[in-house]
């Protein structure tokens, strides 16, 4: 599964994918699939990780796109 969406706040697209069977990725650090990073709770890139089973594109993009607003709440808090 793959979801590609344009961050404005980052200025540049992001692809979020699920190369194996459960974890998701993101490619912040410039890497595809397994090669980038890993998200995990709470918007953040290391802890708990969140994945996704199944064939619900829904779902999935759900949980990206979650993700991806917690990501940026901390991003805008860390500045």
């Amino acid at each position: 599964m793959k979801l590609t969406t344009k961050s404005r706040k980052l200025n540049r697209a992001l692809t979020f994918s699920r190369p194996g069977g459960y974890y998701i990725y993101v490619d912040l650090n410039g890497q595809p699939g397994k090669l980038g990073d890993q998200i995990c709770d709470g918007g953040r890139l290391m802890g708990s990780t969140i994945g996704h089973n199944g064939d619900d594109t829904e779902q999935f993009e759900r949980i990206c796109r979650r993700w991806y607003r917690a990501y940026i709440r901390n991003f805008d808090n860390d500045l």
